[in-house]
C-alpha cells in the first residue's frame, strides 16, 4: 500500500526523543523565518485576524478613537496576535489617505531613533501610530517615546497612538513616567487562541478554498508549524497550491512531503 493510501485518521508519528526528553528532527516552528521566507504571510488586516475572545478589543480598534480612547496599550505573549492588530489598525486608519498611518517595531535595531520623526518627518499629520514591542526600548528610546506621548497629547488631537508590549504596563522594565503614559487611555490583553479555536479557524479557511482538512493534518500543523495564525493560514494556502500542482488530495503524507520539499 502506497503512502497516500494510508488511513487519514492514522496517528501522527512522534518526533524521536532526544536527551532529557527533548525532541529532535525537523520542525518548521523551530525555523519560522526560514518557513516564512518560503511561505509569504498575507497582509495582516482585521479581515485576516481570527477574533477568538478579543471581540471587544477588535471593535474598539475598528472604530474612530477620540479623546482618552485614542491612547491604547495592548499586551500579550508571542503569537497572541498583538503585532497583527497593530498593523491592522494602521491599515484601517489609512483608508483613502495613504501615508497617514505608521507601524514601527521598536525591537528593530534602528527603530527607537525613528520615534521622534513620526509626527513631523514629512509634514503629514499622522492619524494612527502603532509602536510594537515597547519592552525592548533602551533609555534613549524611552525618552523619545515619552516625548512622543506628550506631543501627541498636546499637538495632535486627531492622532491615535497604539503601543504594545509583552506584559501589562506596571510589569514593564521601563521608567516610571513612561509607564504612566502607557497607562493613559485603554489597556487590553490580547487573549491568544486556544488550540481548538486555531483548528476551527484553519478548517474554516481551508473549507473556503474548497479543501477539507482531516483532524490529523490539523494536529500536525499545530505541532509542527509556527503557531501564530497568519503563519498557519499561509501554510494552508501553500499546501493547497502544492496539492493542486501534484493533483493529489491534501492528506497528512502529502503535507509531510511538502515540508520535506522545502529543504
Amino acid at each position: 500500500m502506497g503512502e497516500d493510501a494510508a488511513r487519514s485518521d492514522a496517528p501522527i508519528a512522534p518526533l524521536p526523543a532526544g536527551p532529557a526528553g527533548t525532541r529532535t528532527g525537523l520542525r518548521a516552528s523551530e525555523h519560522p523565518q526560514r518557513l516564512l521566507d518560503l511561505v509569504p504571510v498575507p497582509q495582516q488586516t482585521f479581515d485576516t485576524f481570527v477574533v477568538g475572545d478579543n471581540a471587544e478589543l477588535v471593535a474598539q480598534l475598528r472604530g474612530d478613537c477620540t479623546g482618552a480612547d485614542r491612547f491604547v496599550y495592548l499586551w500579550g505573549g508571542a503569537g497572541s496576535g498583538r503585532s497583527h492588530l497593530l498593523r491592522a489598525t494602521v491599515v484601517a486608519g489609512v483608508g483613502a489617505s495613504p501615508g497617514t498611518g505608521r507601524y514601527l517595531d521598536l525591537g528593530a535595531p534602528d527603530a527607537p531613533s525613528g520615534i521622534e520623526l513620526l509626527v513631523d518627518a514629512t509634514g503629514t499629520a499622522l492619524r494612527r501610530i502603532a509602536l510594537d514591542n515597547v519592552h525592548t526600548l533602551d533609555a534613549g528610546g524611552q525618552q523619545r517615546l515619552f516625548n512622543l506621548y506628550n506631543t501627541v497629547r498636546v499637538e495632535r488631537p486627531g492622532c491615535m497612538l497604539l503601543v504594545s508590549g509583552n506584559s501589562p504596563p506596571a510589569a514593564l522594565p521601563l521608567r516610571a513616567d513612561l509607564i504612566t503614559r502607557l497607562s493613559w487611555g485603554l489597556t487590553y490583553e490580547v487573549r491568544p487562541l486556544t488550540d481548538a479555536q486555531k483548528a476551527a479557524a484553519m478548517a474554516g479557511h481551508a473549507l473556503a478554498r474548497g479543501v477539507v482538512l482531516g483532524d490529523d493534518v490539523l494536529a500536525w500543523l499545530l505541532q509542527t508549524m509556527p503557531r501564530d495564525m497568519p503563519s498557519l493560514l499561509a501554510v494552508i494556502e501553500a499546501l493547497d497550491r502544492y496539492s493542486l500542482a501534484a493533483k493529489r488530495t491534501l492528506t497528512l503524507p502529502l503535507a509531510r512531503e511538502w515540508l520535506r520539499s522545502l529543504g
